[in-house]
């Protein structure tokens, strides 16, 4: 009701909305979900003391600086962690719990299972109405790489691997698959069951975390609780996976969280000072920037995550793990930023391009396989090109004096269109994808008639059905004709990419008329990301500078001041004030908009339009 209040009012009347109003107005996808039974975006600490007298000392540190509002992940999800769970119980903050025999957590047909005695634990916070879940963590990765690793499967199983390694050990080129599949049904089938039974052997209580895969609307789809990523550590498709786990949250209607790694090659942020003597570098300047962690915190909290997990982060806020709980410059910044985070409406992501897949795409960006484990076709070569290099990557970076190496700088790409689209499947309805003004169908698609008549349904309502010709020619017959006489439908021309050389799903050129027809605010000048929030008052446009840091895991961020991104803003209606969130600066409104955006850092604008 807010946002359609304000669409109103933003055109003069609610009735010139549904005839008038620029396609940008147009009410947006739900929004972001949070965690059930709380009201507020989280933060939360990675790890917490399992002795519930010093988990309380910790608390109060974390309440007197507001630095954290949930655990992720809290204690085990055992008998044992009882009298820690009778604490968060009278808490009431979220937690995420590690799962029984932990080490163990993704092994299909293993020794972690939620047993009669842990459960009943457990229920000590489901009577509080405190909401747990527990992680399954990284499965995707684990499935298609580690299920076949000897020796990680030999840390893992101890002395019972001799006797276990033929049920769990996989042929290494068969990417974790038993049999090794030929069809995309017969990948979706065995991961599916291989998901199924992990989140049954948790007793329903399912977080699924995905780092190296895609899978997040399958995980949604196959009944999480919870729709996780784990980000940073050496993952890389950040911005794409936002997409498919926004999309997924919002098809089926369950939070997502982020977990942002502090891993980067053999290095991990830690307190203390740098120490590389070890094979892994330690230390608050080993692992990745303190910059980059702002910038991942900031953008997951406005893309509308429902909780941001700094991994690892009891080990990195505090100078030691313990009580005083003395906060580290690193656990100063993730105050200030939480605290930003809870004082500020982010709103809505306004998202209106929807790019459908078919059910059952499997799209993977890790392994560069469908499914992990077959070759791609030229259509799903598409599907990969547009999402992570028409949508999430610029080739156009600012210049860093004497162009030194920055292996950081892969986690976050310059957007020439934004952050503009939702990923979902086919399984969506047609009521949900009439809630985007635009429509993208890509890869290869099979259309049922229950299909086509959702698409029928979303067109009908007035969004844009655009596709490729090799859809068309799938389709049964009349079914062009059935959704052509609901509304309005695209052929796309056939168009190679000239920087992949090859065809691609959607004209760059179409990209940019759909991003001027679409944002209500156009951002001009040097490469930028940039995500456009709709909120209680108006619009706010994060602008992120991901270059002019340069970081490895083992030595110290190096920072070059002049690397300042200078971008011009124009918005599509008259604004009647303008400031920056972070700064407090106000700018003329009278004027496209100025802003310099420093090396490694967020700027939000806030427009609040005139009525």
């Amino acid at each position: 009701m807010l946002v359609a209040l304000l669409a109103a009012a933003m055109v003069g009347n609610a009735a010139s909305v549904e005839t008038n109003a620029p396609a940008w107005s147009r009410a947006a996808a739900p929004e972001p979900r949070l965690l059930p039974g709380t009201t507020n975006f989280h933060f939360s600490l990675y790890a917490c003391p399992s002795d519930p007298k010093e988990l309380e000392s910790l608390v109060t540190v974390l309440r007197e600086r507001h630095l954290a509002s949930a655990f992720d992940p809290g204690p085990a999800a055992v008998a044992g962690s009882r009298p820690a769970f009778e604490y968060l119980a009278k808490l009431g903050w979220p937690v995420i719990l590690y799962p029984p025999d932990g080490g163990r957590m993704q092994l299909q047909g293993s020794t972690s299972v939620l047993n009669r005695e842990d459960e009943a634990a457990v229920r000590v916070l489901d009577q509080a109405g405190v909401f747990n879940a527990i992680q399954l963590g990284e499965w995707g990765y684990h499935f298609h790489r580690l299920r076949s690793d000897a020796g990680w499967m030999k840390a893992v199983l101890g002395t019972d691997f001799e006797s276990q390694k033929d049920m769990f050990l996989k042929p290494v080129d068969s990417m974790g698959y038993d049999p090794k599949p030929t069809t995309r049904r017969e990948c979706h089938d065995q991961l599916q069951a291989y998901y199924l039974w992990h989140r049954q052997a948790k007793g329903g209580r399912l977080i699924s975390v995905t780092g190296h895969s895609h899978y997040e609307a399958y995980a949604a789809e196959w009944g999480a609780s919870v729709v996780g990523l784990e980000i940073g550590e050496n993952i890389g498709f950040t911005q794409s996976k936002f997409a498919f786990a926004r999309g997924a949250s919002r098809q089926w209607n369950v939070p997502w969280t982020v977990q942002v790694s502090p891993w980067f090659g053999n290095a991990v942020t830690t307190h203390g000072p740098l120490d590389t003597n070890g094979p892994t570098a330690q230390g608050l300047d080993a692992g990745h920037s303190l910059s980059l962690y702002l910038r991942l915190w900031r953008h997951a909290w406005f893309a509308g995550a429902a909780m941001v997990t700094p991994e690892n982060s009891l080990n990195s806020f505090f100078t030691t793990s313990r009580a005083p709980w003395e906060l580290t410059p690193h656990g100063e910044a993730a105050a200030a930023a939480f605290r930003f985070m809870r004082s500020h409406d982010r709103g809505n992501p306004h998202t209106p391009l929807l790019v459908v897949l078919d059910h059952l795409a499997g799209y993977n960006g890790y392994q560069g396989l469908t499914w992990g484990v077959l070759p791609r076709t030229p259509a799903d070569q598409e599907v990969s090109d547009l999402l992570e290099v028409q949508l999430y990557h610029n080739p156009r970076r600012i210049p860093v004096p004497g162009n030194p190496p920055n292996p950081e700088a892969r986690y976050l790409n310059p957007t020439r269109h934004g952050e503009l689209a939702d990923v979902v499947l086919s399984t969506v309805t047609g009521a949900h994808m009439a809630r985007y003004p635009a429509i993208l169908l890509a890869g290869e698609v099979e259309f049922p008639s229950r299909f086509i008549h959702e698409l029928e349904t979303a067109v009908r309502a007035g969004s844009r059905l655009l596709l490729h010709p090799r859809h068309v020619a799938a389709m049964p017959p009349g079914a062009l004709d059935r959704l052509r006489s609901a509304g309005t439908v695209e052929m796309l021309e056939p168009w190679q990419n000239p920087e992949t050389k090859r065809p691609a799903a959607i004209a760059d050129e179409r990209l940019t008329q759909l991003t001027s027809e679409l944002l209500p605010v156009a951002v001009e000048g040097d490469p930028i990301q940039y995500q456009i929030n709709r909120n209680a008052t108006g619009w706010v446009i994060e602008l992120v500078n991901n270059d002019g840091v340069v970081k490895t895991g083992r030595t110290p961020a190096r920072v070059f001041p002049e690397v300042v991104a200078h971008v011009t803003l124009k918005p599509r209606f008259t604004p009647n004030r303008v400031e920056e969130w972070l700064t407090g600066a106000n700018h003329p409104t009278n004027a496209p908009i100025q802003v310099d955006i420093p090396p490694g850092e967020s700027r939000f604008i806030h427009l609040r339009p005139a009525r």
